[in-house]
């Protein structure tokens, strides 16, 4: 029964990395379609928040105070509405495939926050880690060969920008899953960065083509809100630390999907960059268990 547990739990976990791995692309087919970031990001997160009310409806729990509210409303407007807007202003620039690694370096990010207001040593192991990973994002952007364009320079620091806020996002989530639980969590920070977002948008630009609309549905659903349910429900089965292993799969997947939907292509040096970037996460993926923050 628990081997079956497990192998539910991992194959949960992949399904949440591949459905993810997903955004970017169909981000990038909308975009081709005449639509701008600010656009994109209101219809995407109006049409994915009943979905998550809804299991919400399902999945009740104790009433959540004041002050937790105010918490995850500031989660949801910094981790979900700044850096989706600057994630997705970013892929305007450069390949999904590159923003996908990008990305994936956060948790480096998050080792530094700790490290910075909640003095958590900063071993060896972690260390070596940034190193990797940073040193890998230099070799995917071609930092050192000369050959960074303009584009591909605003696009990076753009999706950085975006690893960054939503890494600190990542701290308050992390320390106030202590009271309130995951479902709770993605609704209440969803539904602020939806009103946020439906704020920003005004209403100024409604997608006329059917085909735009199924692919809004497609990332409000299967690259938003199934993402979000399989890695809660697959953490609960095999725990955090298996569960990021598992989301290796992510950013090699955006790859292999951008190349065969997008005709994106990464090379060599960009290659050996991502399975850097890769190599970085997984050892601070084997870091014994970190004290969780609940300041």
């Amino acid at each position: 029964m628990e081997k079956r547990t497990d192998i539910t739990g991992y194959l949960l976990v992949a399904a949440s990395a591949i459905t993810f791995s997903l955004k970017g692309i169909i981000a990038k087919l909308i975009y081709a379609n005449g639509l701008d970031p600010v656009t994109l990001l209101a219809l995407r997160f109006s049409l994915a928040l009943p979905l998550f009310w809804l299991t919400l409806y399902f999945y009740p729990s104790e009433k959540t105070g004041i002050k937790d509210l105010l918490i995850l409303a500031a989660s949801g407007l910094l981790g979900l509405y700044g850096a989706a807007l600057a994630d997705f202003y970013g892929l305007r620039y450069i390949d999904a495939s590159l923003e996908r690694i990008i990305l994936y370096s956060y948790p480096a990010m998050v080792v530094i926050w700790t490290t910075l207001f909640f003095k958590e040593r900063l071993s060896p192991k972690k260390i070596a880690s940034i190193i990797m990973t940073y040193a890998g994002l230099m070799l995917a952007l071609k930092v050192l060969g000369g050959t960074v364009s303009v584009d591909m320079r605003t696009g990076a620091l753009l999706v950085l920008c975006s690893a960054l806020i939503y890494s600190f996002s990542y701290i308050i989530t992390e320390a106030i899953s202590k009271r309130v639980s995951g479902v709770k969590i993605s609704t209440y920070t969803m539904t602020a960065a939806t009103f946020a977002f439906l704020g920003t948008w005004r209403f100024e630009t409604i997608p006329s083509g059917a085909g735009t609309w199924w692919l809004l549905v497609l990332l409000a659903v299967l690259c938003t809100y199934v993402p979000v349910l399989t890695i809660a429900l697959g953490i609960k089965r095999i725990g955090a630390g298996r569960a990021a292993i598992v989301s290796f799969i992510g950013p090699v997947s955006t790859a292999i999907l951008a190349y065969i939907i997008l005709g994106e292509k990464l090379d060599r040096m960009q290659i050996t960059g991502m399975a850097v970037v890769l190599a970085g996460v997984f050892i601070l993926s084997t870091e014994g268990k970190k004290k969780t923050p609940t300041g």
